[in-house]
């Protein structure tokens, strides 16, 4: 009897653990753009974000101040150059941000720049302790659109309509430099050294007119840390109807941190694609599993796309590893064709990828259609989840420079 209770443990225990899923601090998220409406160009970024100071490492003095300070909103830290207006592409900035309907009260627009002068004078300098000793006050700039929010791909709390920056100026430095300089200060050396993501951003940080930009974010009662590498690719789409996502990386396959190993944490480690078209489209083809729910277990074990917006002139997908820690360039490839907008939507998805590239959804469509392989090339409806759970937490959409 007690052999049976003991083999039982061994085999009910690892079963149960398996069925449950954490939330850990940490977001890995890499993120492709195709912007073949406005700009022709394809952006790619790696971004790590938490709600845990150890893990983005901003000294706990200057967390203090800016928590203090309700009027504060954000700050952030860029090499993008032309932060705002009148700071040119040969400088870099710190931006603290505030509301400006908070800091208007009964003034005017003058009382708004002087109050975020004074106000930002308060955590300027322990900013320069980790951003550069050099920066000098350039503007308060109130910002009356979201360019600046596109351009460095942040949320509209940090530089949306709305908001106000008072903004510090010091010469430009190369990414790399930057990459090198602050990710040793801000970034634990476990994270460093888990290969992954951490990895890529690493070598697009050496990539020319790549950009990098750091904020800190004020959210409820937990404060928002960002670390984020972009680069722009101009002029670099000559046709959407295939799509690999990781070749905008310049990699064939990118790897979960090794921080999540031992851990089941499947939305912690994100690829998104952002596909913005001229006319209406829709997915056509997959070569991968397709998510039709990120709300259980079953729907996120499996590695594969999550539609967030499988049609229209924007298309929105997430990528989860499930249960794997490496994903290919091949696993990831999408096919996209035009839609009427009111056809019935219906893509490939195949299970087990084809050794074989084909060169058109007819031609993928042909091939052994016996029995046992039915499976692997059914047609899935796509079925598009109105309340997402957790994954709301996770799965952030980003905008594209314009």
């Amino acid at each position: 009897m007690i052999l049976g209770i003991v083999f039982g443990l061994l085999i009910i225990t690892p079963v149960a653990s398996a069925q449950l899923f954490e939330k850990a601090t940490f977001q890995e998220t890499a993120t492709i753009i195709y912007d073949g409406k406005l700009s022709n160009s394809i952006i790619a970024s790696i971004g790590f974000e938490t709600t845990s100071n150890d893990e983005i490492r901003i000294p706990d003095e200057l967390i203090e101040k800016i928590n203090n300070n309700d009027q504060i909103r954000a700050v952030l830290f860029t090499n993008a150059g032309q932060c705002v207006i009148g700071v040119t592409s040969e400088q870099q900035c710190i931006m603290i941000n505030f509301d400006y309907q908070r800091l208007k009260g009964d003034g005017g627009i003058r009382q708004v720049q002087d109050t975020a002068r004074e106000m930002s004078g308060e955590v300027i300098d322990d900013l320069k302790e980790i951003f550069g000793d050099d920066a000098e006050f350039h503007s308060t700039f109130i910002h009356t659109v979201d360019d600046t929010n596109m351009l460095l791909e942040t949320s509209g709390t940090v530089s949306g309509r709305g908001a106000v920056s008072a903004t510090y100026v010091m010469p430009k430095q190369s990414t790399d430099f930057i990459f090198t300089d602050l990710a040793g200060k801000l970034i634990p050396k476990d994270i460093r050294e888990a290969g992954g993501f951490y990895s890529v951003s690493k070598e697009l940080a050496k990539e020319d007119d790549s950009i990098i930009s750091i904020s800190m974010i004020k959210n409820g009662d937990k404060n928002l840390f960002m670390f984020k590498v972009a680069k722009e690719n101009k002029d670099a789409i000559e046709n959407i109807a295939k799509i690999d996502p990781l070749s905008a990386l310049g990699i064939k396959e990118i790897s979960r941190s090794d921080i999540f190993d031992e851990r089941n944490v499947p939305l912690n480690s994100v690829i998104q694609l952002i596909v913005l078209t001229e006319k209406q489209s829709k997915i056509d083809a997959i070569t991968t599993h397709a998510i039709t729910d990120v709300t259980t277990l079953e729907g996120i074990s499996q590695k594969g796309w999550f539609f967030s917006n499988p049609a229209g002139d924007v298309i929105d997908a997430k990528f989860l590893f499930g249960q794997d820690k490496v994903a290919t360039h091949g696993e990831l490839i999408i096919e996209i064709g035009e839609w009427d907008g009111e056809s019935e939507m219906s893509f490939y998805s195949v299970e087990d990828i084809p050794k074989q590239d084909y060169e058109s959804i007819e031609e993928f469509g042909k091939g052994d259609q016996s029995e046992g392989d039915e499976s692997q090339y059914a047609v899935l409806a796509i079925i598009i989840v109105i309340g997402i759970g957790a994954a709301i937490f996770y799965l952030k959409g980003y905008k594209p420079k314009r």
